[in-house]
């Protein structure tokens, strides 16, 4: 394995958004303004890059910053063999603890569970979602809060899968897992397989909303808010009423469009949850 140090700059508007995606990537997170009174903002992270080629990993970086971004960006790329990135990322992933009974613990990393704990092993590669960001967590706290055993369960871009593990391990009978990137979708069935959970967890490539053949009782999407307003009306057709939409990713100043598109759906917000200046969302459906 060896590490790319990757710097992308963009503008102060979409520089939470696109350190949370480079955070949720696996990566350290460096900021810096790109130059006095520019507005705009240098991001740098380190990614690891073992079997797949360099080109395909920054490929799917630049494709998540510029769904962002709405532009393209300016990337630069280096290959960083001067210090053991290895250590230095995984020292920063350690066990810890969500909600009341699910605990995160890295691969790599030795935990003794207790008796209620949940454990869910994780291994990100180069998939969004290993738990630590806000986003993610509390899209975790807020599945904990509403999964109920039999319970179909939809994680629209399911990233590394770690949503749709939990909502299994909650008690969930069918958990569909879609991403529209190839390399989520490998990273989720490893992550998956891992819990011998593949019979309960059907990870797919693609948008299954489009295609789901039987009502789901929850849909969960931690996605930026732009993309969660485009969701609501297939995940208002997707759930029978009283069905939960738990949607999260979203900036506070974003929450306004995010709500207006529930309520468009005919969905009533029964959760929030808020963390520094993320948001998430728990609907359900009238």
């Amino acid at each position: 394995m060896f590490w790319l140090e990757i710097d992308v700059v963009v503008a102060d508007e979409h520089r939470d958004v696109v350190s949370n995606v480079f955070f949720e990537l696996g990566s350290g997170v460096q900021e810096e303004p790109a130059s006095i009174h520019s507005g705009a903002t240098l991001i740098r992270g380190w990614f690891p890059v073992d079997d797949q080629q360099p080109e395909q990993k920054v490929l799917v970086i630049r494709r998540w910053v510029e769904n962002i971004t709405g532009q393209p960006v300016r990337m630069e790329v280096r290959r960083a063999s001067d210090r053991d990135w290895t250590i230095a990322w995984r020292e920063g992933l350690k066990p810890f603890r969500v909600g009341e009974r699910l605990v995160i613990k890295p691969t790599w990393e030795d935990f003794q569970p207790g008796a209620e704990d949940l454990v869910i092993e994780i291994d990100p590669g180069l998939a969004f979602g290993c738990g630590t960001h806000p986003t993610t967590a509390m899209c975790l706290k807020l599945l904990e809060r509403y999964v109920r055993p039999g319970m179909v369960v939809l994680d629209v871009g399911t990233g590394s899968g770690i949503l749709a593990i939990a909502a299994a391990l909650l008690g969930a009978a069918t958990v569909w897992a879609v991403d529209e990137d190839p390399l989520a979708v490998r990273t989720a069935g490893e992550n998956v397989a891992r819990h011998n959970l593949t019979g309960r967890v059907r990870v797919r490539s693609g948008n299954l909303l489009d295609e789901l053949s039987e009502p789901a009782d929850l849909v969960v999407a931690n996605i930026v808010a732009e993309v969660l307003t485009e969701l609501c009306p297939a995940a208002a057709t997707a759930l029978e009423p009283g069905g939960f939409f738990i949607v999260s990713g979203i900036l506070d100043k974003r929450e306004d469009i995010v709500r207006r598109a529930l309520a468009a759906n005919d969905f009533r917000i029964e959760s929030r949850l808020a963390e520094g200046e993320w948001v998430a969302l728990a609907g359900v459906k009238e």
